[in-house]
């Protein structure tokens, strides 16, 4: 059998690759999104430019119609103001998609935020529980993230049972074909994209020790396809490597990879003030206890292998900067 699903946000950096991973599975893949899709990756599935709160999508999944809902839309942009739009978008408008879910017996996955922490007290990884235990966390520095955690707090208490979902908080998400995200790209590609474009690096003055989990995009999409395939119990479940890398390692990485590749000069590396310090997560790390219990044997990433995939993005960066 290959099931039918649909993927929405699939113009977006995670829900391109998403779609993608479902397509080479065999799966009959619908990506929706209100963007135009690279057409490099979303080719071969079939492509609906519509939004999914819109009338014809939500009967289509109440009727039964999709397998799976991956749900990737929405607004991501940190800096999004308060309102109605962010709270339609992010909370309300994924509660129409959950009932809709619910009416045709479709499993929902969608994308939550590690951001629903905010500012992590200790330097340890936090469980999904700790979200609002101030001994553990800040809880949201933005609206963005209040609405990521507004979302989760209303799906567990409107679905403990009764409807196959589960929410990923994911980490850091980085991966080839980032570039489109601007400043909403992870911290890591945008680090690796300026070295190998630049020779320079610039980092905020005070976050030479800070450090964040940081998760390939194959990475969570693989994961995604196991959870279509395998049911868990219901939940949020953070989505992460369950370990964090200091900017001060990831620009050693830089530095000897420009080295590496004939820079003329060692890197530059500058630093400037956080305009934005009382609202910087300068920790993230998640603990990964729940997702590894509820699904055995599910994609991981090393130390070794995030230098890896670092290493092949500053060069796939450089070789295209180059072209």
């Amino acid at each position: 059998m290959n099931p039918r699903v649909l993927v929405t946000g699939a113009a977006g950096f995670i829900g391109r690759h998403t779609a993608a991973a479902f397509h080479q599975a065999g799966h009959h893949v619908t990506a929706l999104d209100l963007r135009a899709a690279p057409g490099r990756l979303a080719g071969p599935v079939r492509r609906r430019c519509e939004s999914f709160t819109s009338r014809a999508v939500l009967d289509e999944v109440a009727a039964g119609h999709y397998r799976t809902v991956v749900h990737q839309a929405g607004i991501s942009d940190t800096r999004a103001v308060a309102g109605p739009e962010l709270d339609d978008t992010n909370t309300d408008g994924v509660l129409r998609l959950a009932e809709a879910c619910h009416a045709g017996g479709a499993r929902l996955i969608y994308a939550s935020s590690h951001s629903v922490y905010g500012a992590l007290n200790h330097r340890e990884p936090i469980p999904e529980h700790a979200d609002t235990d101030l001994t553990r966390c800040s809880g949201p520095l933005n609206p963005y993230a209040a609405s990521k955690l507004a979302l989760d707090q209303r799906m567990r208490s409107r679905y403990p049972t009764g409807l196959d979902w589960v929410g990923l908080r994911y980490t850091n998400v980085f991966g080839p074909d980032e570039t489109d995200k601007g400043p909403m790209a992870s911290i890591l590609s945008q680090l690796l994209r300026s070295a190998a474009g630049t020779g320079e690096v610039r980092l905020f003055d005070d976050s030479l020790t800070a450090a964040r989990d940081y998760i390939p995009v194959e990475t969570v999409a693989a994961t995604i396809l196991r959870l279509a395939r395998q049911r868990v119990p219901a939940a949020v479940y953070n989505l992460g490597a369950g370990f964090a890398v200091s900017f001060a390692e990831v620009t050693q990485w830089c530095a000897r990879l420009h080295r590496e590749t004939g820079g003329a000069a060692p890197l530059r590396v500058t630093l400037v003030p956080n305009p934005v310090a009382a609202a910087y997560q300068y920790y993230t790390c998640a603990e990964m206890t729940a997702l590894d219990t509820a699904l055995p044997g599910r994609p991981t990433v090393s130390l070794h292998d995030m230098e890896s995939r670092a290493v092949a993005l500053f060069h796939a960066t450089g070789a295209h900067a180059a072209a």
